[in-house]
């Protein structure tokens, strides 16, 4: 079915028809009324390309993240589809592995629809490209921010989310603690870790153990095992994320150690899995719903600004989100 089709049903022009699905001034409301009837009756599809060429952008969002298996990011992607879908508009999702070339390869597929805007996880360390393609469409930084972009930024304040985690230790008695995180090389890494250390230099004491890399089960496996097999080993973990949790009881269990017998752990973010483990998981529960919608809010609001007629968008202002500790079983107070 095409324009032309519906013309020659209402016996008019296709230019007519053109005119009145794109509301324009010079056609009646009667005529506009009758083709939209027709283009519901007839099944009309308008063309996406040929808007496209008309200049006009597409009503599709672009969202740009790590890792879709991550329960963070399938909840951040649902949202956004979900507040998308109030609008009339679609989700297009990319995931780029924290890889900075696959990073621009994906940017680049998403601009070929001439998004309405792009919401994006950064990697550590953007392409050049990256950085030029981003800044000339409206952009909205999740979770993390690289300071090349210049789009606006919806974050968590991990520092303050680390620091209550370890705090709630200390408070508990236990002075060798550890923590086991992302990459420093990314602003989440660098602030979680900032909290995890400020934390303990207000009580004069000194991380028992750092360990640092991928945000994997894995890699926590591989460090807590490592930590726990020393003489003074940790009474305390404390985790950047929930993938991170995962792998770090993984390797208690295997090593026949309880928690919070053996050792408190604190996690991070508050999966379904979490309430479910035995006697359920301290953790920095995230407002990730609150934080999805905001983002989507906001790059809308940022779209529109970069499309109004004064041409002078307001100046990016971040939002900041607290995360809040939820006590479960986890953890208990030290009995040295």
């Amino acid at each position: 079915m095409t324009l032309q089709d519906i013309a020659r049903v209402l016996n008019i022009s296709h230019t007519t028809v053109s005119r009145a699905l794109a509301d324009s001034p010079k056609i009646s409301a009667e005529t506009k009324l009758r083709v939209r009837n027709a283009v519901e009756q007839l099944g009309y599809v308008p063309s996406a390309s040929a808007r496209m060429m008309r200049g006009a952008r597409s009503s599709i969002v672009g969202l740009v993240v790590p890792d879709i298996q991550n329960d963070f990011y399938a909840t951040v992607a649902k949202t956004i589809a979900d507040s998308l879908a109030a609008h009339s508009m679609q989700l297009m999702l990319s995931v780029t592995d924290d890889d900075s070339d696959r990073e621009l390869r994906e940017l680049r597929t998403i601009l070929e629809t001439r998004p309405a805007g792009v919401i994006i996880v950064p990697t550590a360390t953007p392409r050049a490209e990256t950085v030029a393609l981003l800044n000339n469409v409206a952009t909205v930084q999740l979770v993390r921010v690289h300071s090349r972009f210049t789009g606006q930024a919806v974050v968590i304040n991990d520092h303050e989310g680390v620091r209550a985690a370890t705090q709630h230790l200390l408070s508990y008695g236990h002075t060798r603690l550890a923590y086991i995180g992302g990459d420093t090389s990314l602003s989440t890494g660098r602030n979680r870790l900032a909290g995890f250390k400020d934390a303990l230099k207000q009580h004069g004491l000194a991380p028992a153990a750092i360990a640092l890399g991928s945000p994997r089960p894995e890699f926590a496996r591989h460090a807590v095992t490592s930590m726990m097999a020393v003489k003074n080993r940790p009474t305390g973990l404390v985790f950047g994320s929930a993938e991170l949790t995962l792998g770090a009881l993984q390797a208690l269990r295997t090593l026949g150690l309880d928690w919070p017998r053996d050792v408190s752990v604190v996690g991070y973010h508050d999966p379904a899995w979490f309430e479910l483990a035995a006697g359920g998981i301290t953790t920095v529960r995230l407002p990730v719903q609150y934080i999805a919608a905001t983002a989507t809010s906001v790059l809308l609001s940022r779209a529109a600004e970069d499309h109004s007629d004064d041409g002078h968008p307001d100046a990016p202002v971040n939002v900041e989100f607290a995360p809040t500790l939820v006590l479960r079983g986890s953890t208990a107070p030290w009995v040295g």
